[in-house]
């Protein structure tokens, strides 16, 4: 009778501690949502800014959104969507937003494409992100919708925010994922291409909340004028990318979404509107963190040169300490406004089993090579599956034929038995057509640091 008494205390308090902790948002999707370090770039995603609305005793906010990802490639990557579920539990809930770089082949899926140029004769695409919003873009939404509710977790359907593609003071019907070719006639054959729209009909078809943040943003966008949004939410050198006030102002408006949605109302409790001054409190904390952070390490000096350890989808031509760098095949394809994901130089450097190390400076020569549209990251993260992926380093456009110092000196620490990857992830801004004859130029990567004692 004792022991019964006394599991049945134990069974009680395990539930009031379970009950006690917090409930977390996943947030997966691309760029436009991501995480970024302030020290690297001024883009910031929306995702970023969405914990300043919830409770932080009732809520986490786990931001998952990537850079360059499309449903498929989000999927598909072992270090995102895998490594996302292990972070989810029964009782959370999951926003979904993709469709910025799932339209990479303009409405068409890349593996329906590459078919055609196999027929052809022709190379194959390498940017595998693409997909069709009727067929394969709506099959990734099922997918993740399904695996959440396995696990007993919500998810929710939210539309991509609007690209600044401004006609006659109007967000065009590309700035809102709406790649359908026109005129669109009955009986021709022709589909429509609306990503939006797709989601919209994945949501009514699985019963899950749709909240639509690109109706939502065009408003915002519109009602702001063109000039006034490229001044102040799109101040990062191009039209998809929002700054510091564009990734604050489209987390409000999903807080908005959430909180004037019925099917969402246990998450009403969580939230809150902060004040102004809260709010700007918030995202000032954001930019202070995120400025270079040192380490008080007693350690041994070394200085290394690193040779290129992976290539993936490029080809590379040596000569001496130089290499030259182009896409496997032969063109930068267009229409590419941020980093592939499976597009890369790679370097390695290991701690000791017992010993960690820390670096403390990175630096690579890089030279844009035929043109001044160049764009490349710097990205680090740990282990075979590359895991903790941080952006440490941007440039968007770097100068024509001009050598450019790449000078990181944001220490990094490598716990011991762990291997640390460093990649340069290229991409060409080819203004709407492929372009050739162009490269990235790239001499010895230096590192430097400490081996911990």
């Amino acid at each position: 009778m004792i022991r019964n008494f006394l599991s049945l205390v134990l069974c009680i308090l395990s539930l009031c501690t379970l009950s006690a902790a917090p409930r977390r948002v996943h947030t997966i999707g691309d760029s436009t949502m991501s995480d970024y370090k302030p020290a690297a770039t001024p883009k910031r995603g929306w995702g970023m800014y969405l914990q300043a609305f919830f409770y932080p005793d009732s809520v986490q906010v786990n931001n998952r959104g990537k850079s360059g990802a499309s449903t498929r490639t989000f999927y598909e990557t072992e270090n995102l969507w895998p490594s996302v579920k292990k972070q989810m539990a029964a009782g959370d809930y999951l926003i979904i937003q993709f469709a910025h770089n799932d339209e990479k082949c303009k409405g068409e899926d890349v593996y329906a494409q590459n078919a055609k140029l196999r027929a052809e004769g022709k190379d194959t695409l390498t940017d595998m992100r693409g997909t069709e919003p009727n067929t394969t873009y709506k099959e990734y939404l099922r997918t993740y919708i399904r695996e959440a509710r396995e696990m007993g977790v919500t998810p929710v359907l939210m539309s991509p925010i609007c690209r600044a593609y401004f006609k006659d003071g109007k967000i065009n019907s590309e700035g809102r994922h709406d790649l359908s070719p026109l005129p669109l006639r009955e009986g021709t054959g022709v589909g429509p291409k609306d990503y939006v729209r797709c989601m919209r009909e994945v949501a009514q078809e699985m019963g899950v909340p749709f909240l639509d943040m690109t109706a939502r943003s065009q408003e915002l966008y519109e009602s702001s004028g063109a000039d006034y949004c490229m001044a102040h939410f799109f101040n990062c050198g191009d039209k998809t990318h929002t700054s510091a006030a564009g990734g604050m102002a489209i987390a409000s408006l999903a807080y908005e979404l959430i909180v004037n949605s019925p099917e969402l109302k246990e998450m009403h409790a969580w939230m809150h509107f902060p004040t102004q001054e809260a709010y700007t409190a918030y995202a000032t904390n954001i930019e202070e963190s995120g400025k270079k952070a040192a380490f008080a390490a007693k350690g041994t000096p070394f200085s290394e040169v690193l040779s290129v350890a992976n290539l993936q989808n490029l080809t590379m031509k040596k000569s001496g300490k130089q290499a030259q760098l182009l896409p496997l095949e032969g063109a930068w394809p267009a229409g590419e406004v941020d980093e592939v994901a499976n597009r890369y130089i790679e370097y390695s450097i290991a701690a000791e089993k017992k010993k960690g190390l820390v670096i403390e400076s990175i630096t690579l020569p890089v030279r844009g090579q035929g043109g001044a549209g160049m764009n490349l990251h710097i990205n680090y993260g740990f282990g075979e599956h590359f895991d903790g992926v941080t952006t440490i380093y941007e440039n968007t456009a770097l100068p024509k034929n001009k050598w450019l110092t790449v000078q990181l000196d944001q220490p990094i620490l490598v716990p011991a038995g762990q291997t640390l990857y460093i990649r340069v992830l290229p991409w060409y801004d080819s203004n709407g057509k492929p372009q050739t004859k162009k490269s990235l130029q790239l001499k010895d990567l230096k590192i430097s640091g400490k081996r911990l004692q």
